[in-house]
């Protein structure tokens, strides 16, 4: 896989392998699985590339026809082993808490995880002001 620039981000990403679908345009774009998430994107394995700065539909599959994740996300770049996501909305209370379950899951520090979502409100950055 390749290695991304180590930069100060927001949240933390955690290896992890899931099936997800994701539709660009409303067209399935092959995907085989996710290989790093957080709780604000996540690279997926495929051969396909896609504009950066399309939004997509994303589903990412924990328990077939029974546990979904179900997210906007905007591709933020290719790369020859996949596209990497930016979520820009998260479908719903039950998407948010399994996205925060997966991700503590498989993070190694999980106290980090937990200090990052303690520093945001969803997705999105605490404003200060408002506590």
């Amino acid at each position: 896989m390749t290695s991304e620039p180590n930069n100060q981000r927001e949240f933390t990403r955690v290896p992890v392998h899931c099936n997800v679908q994701v539709l660009a345009e409303g067209r399935p774009v092959p995907c085989s699985s996710v290989t790093t998430l957080s709780m604000k994107g996540m690279l997926v394995e495929s051969t396909e590339q896609l504009p950066v700065g399309l939004e997509c539909e994303i589903t990412i599959t924990l328990v077939e026809d029974e546990i979904e994740i179900q997210v906007m996300g905007t591709v933020v770049r290719n790369y020859p082993e996949g596209i990497a996501f930016q979520f820009t909305k998260i479908m719903g209370p039950e998407s948010f808490a399994h996205l925060r379950n997966l991700v503590l899951y498989n993070a190694s520090d999980t106290d980090q995880i937990e200090r990052e979502l303690d520093s945001h409100a969803g997705i999105r950055k605490k404003d200060p002001e408002l506590g």
